[in-house]
């Protein structure tokens, strides 16, 4: 057996490395330079090889790789290596993905929701080896796995024949929009609807360690409710809010009280105490006939502005956005909507047939939110205007959300930005 032998500079450069490669952490690193220094004292290949469980074979390759590479190669070593291999086989790294992918539930535990603890759990039964739960979320990424929030599918709904149907959506009814809105010059836009809690949103923030966030809430169940759309091509917003009409008791004592509205007026309000109109119109028409037109065009800016009220997403107020998109936009309009039961109602569907020149609906897939690119929009909005933020009253909520939307008239880019993969798939960009 050939000897090995190193000058006293060159040992001393193996012990400088090996120190590095524990300071490091590296643990190939500190294999290959101990094996060095080992052979250097005289320390049988063998005896080594089974120390470090590795081949014979690897050991002389090192010895080879340091003798025709010198330190130049300990030293690309120093920042290699220094992950460990997984523990889990190729099969059991797809059985696991299966196993997850199913659910808590189908492997036997109560809960729904996923936790490394767990998984670490399930791979110990499975397939008897260990894994530290904190390292278990790099693992799952790497298997293609993300942590994230569930969505609600109907129970009603089929699986398969869900997936059939967003499959034609992307291969043939998106495709289709887009080819009869370049020959016919139509704009296309994305539809929704939104509601923005008075009593506030929640959301992660960063805050000293111990001390949970706090947001103040009035605890009034009440919302802002606002139809949407956007415009694919140019980035075009528009909003309507959702409006509902009604006299109470105690609108007729603010109009008596701050507007000094003449009892004889109020008497004749009082029948139509407690009575909702979902349109500006409908209760303007009955507060003519109730006290006459010079009356109303006296008093109209005083009455509304305490009967004013959220309103509903209904047939109604659905027609009343419809109409400010038609005038808005000159060209004709694809509408792409989600499946809402008053999109049904038979004033939408009379609405839409009336001006069936102009406007074309189209239904996305059923539970398919991800289709929709406005969704991201009212995230955003959410997070610029209602997270963490404490409101006293209505109008201070208003206030906040329409000054969201008016950044977004002012700066189409921030409409534009949620439609980047949607847009460069259409080749829009």
């Amino acid at each position: 057996m050939i000897q090995l032998s190193f000058s006293t500079n060159t040992i001393r450069s193996l012990h400088d490395e090996l120190t590095r490669a524990l300071k490091l952490n590296n643990f190939r690193l500190f294999k290959i330079v101990r094996s060095l220094l080992w052979r250097a004292e005289g320390k049988p290949v063998k005896e080594i090889a089974e120390f470090f469980q590795v081949t014979v074979k690897t050991i002389y390759n090192w010895i080879a790789r340091f003798l025709l590479e010198g330190f130049s190669w300990l030293v690309s070593k120093h920042y290699q290596g220094r992950g460990r291999k997984t523990k889990l086989t190729k099969t059991q790294q797809h059985e696991l993905y299966d196993m997850v992918e199913a659910g808590p539930e189908e492997n036997g535990f109560e809960c729904g929701i996923w936790n490394t603890a767990m998984i670490a759990e399930l791979i110990l039964v499975k397939f008897r080896v260990s894994y530290n739960p904190r390292y278990l979320s790099s693992l799952l990424k790497k298997l293609g796995m993300t942590y994230q929030k569930a969505c609600f599918v109907s129970d009603r709904l089929d699986e398969q024949a869900y997936q059939k149907k967003r499959a034609e959506w992307v291969e043939n009814t998106w495709p289709g929009i887009l080819r009869t809105a370049n020959a016919t010059n139509a704009v296309i836009l994305f539809g929704d609807e939104v509601s923005f809690r008075m009593w506030g949103s929640l959301a992660r923030t960063w805050a000293p360690r111990g001390k949970q966030p706090k947001a103040k809430t009035k605890g009034i169940r009440k919302g802002l409710k606002m139809f949407g759309a956007i415009e694919c091509d140019g980035g075009d917003f528009q909003y309507l809010e959702s409006l509902s009409y009604a006299i109470t008791p105690k609108s007729l004592r603010q109009l008596q009280k701050e507007e000094q509205v003449p009892q004889d007026v109020l008497a004749l309000l009082k029948p139509l105490k407690n009575q909702k109109y979902s349109t500006q119109e409908q209760f303007l028409m009955a507060i003519e006939e109730a006290i006459g037109a010079e009356q109303v065009t006296c008093y109209r800016a005083k009455i509304l502005r305490y009967t004013e009220a959220a309103g509903k997403f209904n047939g109604e107020t659905y027609v009343k956005f419809l109409t400010q998109l038609l005038a808005h936009f000159t060209r004709p309009v694809m509408l792409i909507e989600d499946g809402a039961p008053y999109h049904n109602a038979k004033v939408v569907t009379a609405f839409q047939k009336a001006h069936a020149h102009r406007l074309t609906l189209h239904r996305l897939p059923p539970f398919s939110p991800d289709k929709n690119p406005i969704e991201k929009l009212w995230k955003n909005t959410k997070r610029d205007a209602t997270h963490l933020k404490y409101f006293s009253e209505f109008e201070q909520l208003r206030t906040a959300v329409v000054k969201v939307f008016r950044t977004y008239l002012d700066d189409a880019t921030k409409v534009i930005s949620v439609m980047k993969k949607l847009r460069a798939e259409a080749g829009l960009v």
